[in-house]
């Protein structure tokens, strides 16, 4: 079983005149700077396109597709906390034709921070054929928009947008000094499973 990004992503969490307005700069002088610190900022906090790093979801409205042989308890566990919906569940059947699960079928169910597709009274999953992607569950992730993102998450990209800016660094999290990890952490502890 294995996870892709099918769109969005490198969506930047806060703009150019919100950076600005933080770190009190007047002067368009360092635009380009902060534009890429803004997006170092972001990238750090979102997930890369394989589902891995940042808060553990992806942040800003993007579609994935989880690929895998069986309709099994795993394969339909979503592997993210926040899921906006599933989009369509393709499969291939013996022979190699291609289908579609009537999306009355199954239903997305949440528990605690826990998603999962589960089959409705009655009906039942098709017959698969004996390959790798035999399934795919698309599905989308992340608030609609930038703008919903929550306040505590876009102060946490503050931080690390100063930082970013300030050491004239691009480098992702795993470098930053421990009072922005402890900072970036107490911000986004309560949406995430793990910690920088």
């Amino acid at each position: 079983m294995w996870l892709e990004r099918v769109s969005g992503g490198a969506e930047d969490l806060i703009d150019l005149q919100d950076a600005k307005d933080y770190l009190r700069i007047l002067v368009p002088d360092f635009d380009d700077d902060l534009s890429a610190a803004i997006a170092s900022a972001s990238a750090s906090l979102d997930v890369d396109e394989d589902g891995f790093g940042g808060l553990g979801f992806p942040l800003v409205s993007q579609k994935w597709v989880q690929k895998g042989t069986n309709f099994s308890t795993q394969m339909l566990r979503l592997p993210f906390s926040r899921i906006a919906s599933v989009d369509q569940i393709r499969f291939t059947s013996p022979g190699g034709k291609s289908g579609i699960v009537g999306a009355t079928d199954y239903h997305l169910t949440k528990s605690g921070r826990e998603w999962r597709v589960s089959l409705r009274s009655g009906a039942c999953w098709p017959e698969l054929d004996d390959l790798p992607d035999a399934v795919e569950l698309h599905f989308s992730a992340g608030w609609p928009d930038a703008s919903l993102v929550p306040a505590d998450i876009k102060a946490a990209a503050r931080l690390l947008v100063k930082f970013f800016f300030e050491s004239g660094t691009e480098s992702g999290a795993r470098d930053l000094p421990d009072e922005i990890a402890r900072g970036v952490d107490g911000l986004t502890s309560r949406y995430r499973r793990f910690s920088l």
